[in-house]
C-alpha cells in the first residue's frame, strides 16, 4: 500500500509542478538552461562563500521514518564552520569547525550539514560522470535547476541534484542505483541565506559530537597504499584513501574518487564466514572469506556502490 501511495503522491506532485510552471514561466518566454560547467562552476564556486540556516529532511530505501535536521553553516576568518542538529530521537548536535569533508561520501557530506562542498566534488569529475541538465523546479519556495550525474560504468550510482540559481546551494539531493531508483533522498524544507551572523553559533548540547579530520589524500600522509594487502582491482578512479587498524586486530582500508567512498574490514578469524550482501539505503556491506597461508579472514566491503563493484574488489584482495 505504501509503494502504491508514493506513487500517487509522485503523480499529483508533478502535476501541481507543471501546473505551477505553466503560470509562472510563460510558455512564450521559456528560461534557458544553463550549461553544465557553468552550473557546475556556480555549485564550486558561489556555493562555498555563503552563510546559510535551514532545515532539511532525510529518508532512505530500506526505511519509512523521515528524519529532519537543522543546519547552521558560516565563513569566519576564512574557517568554514557547521553545526548540525538531529531533530528527531535524541537530542545530538554534530560540530565541525574546520576540519575537511572532501573525500567523505555524498551522503556523509549531507548529513554534517556541508551542502556547499559537493560543487567542487563535482567539477573535475567528467571522466567518471556525464552531466546533463534536466530542468527547473521549486524546493523550499527556491526556484533550482535539476543537475542528472550519470555514471559512466557500473561500479557507482547516480544523482539527481536540485541546485539553486542563484547560490549553487544544493537544495535536493536523490541518489539513485542502476535502475534509477531512489536510495536516498536529502531536500531543504526552509532555507534562509545570509542570516544573522551573530546568531549562527548554536548553543552547546549535553550530545555534542566534535568532526574529526580524517587521513585521506586531502588531508595528506606518508601513506600511499596498503602497508599489509594488495588490490588487484578497484573501480576505476577511485583512489587510495588511507588506512586504520581497528580493534580485535581488524584493519580498515578505505578508498574514495572524490564522490563517493568504501571502506574494507579485514579481520582474522577461527569462525564461521557467511557470505552476501546487506543494504541500508544506499550503503551495501558485502561480506566473504579469503584464506592467507593457512588463515582464515573476514572480508567486509562497505560503501555506497553496487554489488557488482563490491563483489569484484572482494575477489581481487590478497596478502603481500
Amino acid at each position: 500500500m505504501s509503494r502504491w501511495l508514493s506513487s500517487v503522491l509522485l503523480a499529483i506532485t508533478a502535476s501541481v509542478q507543471a501546473q505551477t510552471s505553466v503560470q509562472e514561466v510563460p510558455a512564450t518566454a521559456p528560461i534557458p538552461l544553463p550549461n553544465v560547467q557553468t552550473l557546475l562552476n556556480k555549485m564550486s564556486q558561489d556555493a562555498a562563500l555563503i552563510n546559510y540556516r535551514g532545515a532539511f529532511t532525510y529518508q532512505n530505501q530500506t526505511s519509512i521514518e523521515l528524519q529532519s535536521f537543522r543546519v547552521e553553516h558560516w565563513i569566519e576568518a576564512g574557517i568554514e564552520h557547521d553545526r548540525l542538529l538531529f531533530l528527531n530521537g535524541p537530542e545530538r548536535l554534530i560540530v565541525r569547525d574546520g576540519q575537511p569533508v572532501n573525500c567523505k561520501a555524498m551522503g556523509d557530506k549531507l548529513l554534517q550539514g556541508s551542502f556547499a562542498q559537493i560543487g567542487k566534488s563535482l567539477v573535475n569529475m567528467n571522466q567518471l560522470y556525464q552531466f546533463e541538465v534536466r530542468s527547473r523546479e521549486r524546493v523550499a519556495g527556491r526556484w533550482a535547476r535539476v543537475l542528472q550525474v550519470i555514471p559512466k560504468d557500473p561500479y557507482r550510482y547516480g544523482y539527481f541534484l536540485s541546485i539553486d540559481e542563484d547560490t549553487g546551494l544544493v537544495l535536493k539531493s536523490w541518489l539513485i542505483d542502476e535502475n534509477a531508483h531512489p536510495l536516498e533522498r536529502y531536500q531543504f524544507i526552509t532555507i534562509d541565506l545570509n542570516p544573522d551572523f551573530n546568531q549562527l553559533k548554536t548553543k552547546s548540547l549535553v550530545h555534542e559530537y566534535k568532526a574529526a579530520a580524517d587521513i585521506t589524500p586531502c588531508n595528506p600522509t606518508e601513506v600511499t597504499k596498503p602497508t599489509a594487502w594488495h588490490l588487484a582491482w578497484v573501480p576505476p578512479g577511485f583512489l587510495f584513501a588511507g588506512q586504520r587498524q581497528l580493534v580485535n586486530g581488524q584493519s580498515m582500508l578505505m578508498y574514495t574518487d572524490g564522490l563517493t567512498t568504501f571502506s574494507i574490514f579485514i579481520e582474522p578469524t577461527t569462525t564461521f564466514v557467511p557470505e552476501g550482501v546487506g543494504k541500508r539505503g544506499a550503503t551495501l556491506a558485502y561480506m566473504s572469506r579469503l584464506v592467507v597461508k593457512d588463515t582464515t579472514y573476514r572480508i567486509s566491503v562497505v560503501g555506497e556502490i553496487p554489488v557488482a563493484a563490491a563483489t569484484k574488489i572482494a575477489q581481487n584482495i590478497t596478502g603481500l
